[in-house]
């Protein structure tokens, strides 16, 4: 996922080119699983129109991309404690405070928030697909990463 996202650093410093050819060389150049994921991020923004902001975004997409990984990737499982300690994130606001929402507002969340999750997991579930085993290598330099935090794999 780091990886995802320095790659959509990357892209957004060339969208902001003035050169229209070099954006256009750029994208030619940009592989087809970042476009994936590029296209995801875009939908899921879409999905939650503005009810999260970008910590919500990312964090939903870690947990799909982990869950993919456990459902593709052998000896990856999810720790639910972890998975339900992440998850509950929504309900706070980008400061990590307790938002105040009333029954309806929570329904609101949870429902936007887990058809994000879905479209998460799917978009990762897709861009495995495209090679299973650099995806699964990928996953298991992340686990072992010093770096990587918030994971939701059993350890």
């Amino acid at each position: 996922m780091i990886m995802v996202l320095r790659h959509l650093w990357i892209l957004a410093a060339l969208a902001a080119s003035p050169a229209v050819s070099a954006q256009t060389k750029a994208s030619a150049a940009v592989p087809d699983t970042i476009k994936m994921d590029l296209a995801a991020t875009d939908a899921i923004r879409s999905v939650l129109d503005g009810a999260f902001d970008e910590g919500h975004i990312a964090m939903l997409q870690a947990l799909g991309h982990q869950q993919a990984v456990a459902s593709t990737c052998s000896g990856f499982e999810i720790d639910p404690k972890a998975f339900s300690t992440e998850f509950d994130l929504i309900y706070d606001d980008s400061a990590g405070k307790p938002r105040s929402l009333d029954a309806n507002q929570r329904a609101e969340v949870e429902r936007k928030a887990t058809l994000a999750l879905g479209m998460a997991f799917g978009a990762q579930i897709a861009i495995s697909a495209n090679d299973h085993q650099a995806f699964c290598q990928t996953a298991n330099q992340e686990r072992a990463s010093a770096k990587a935090t918030h994971l939701i794999w059993t350890k």
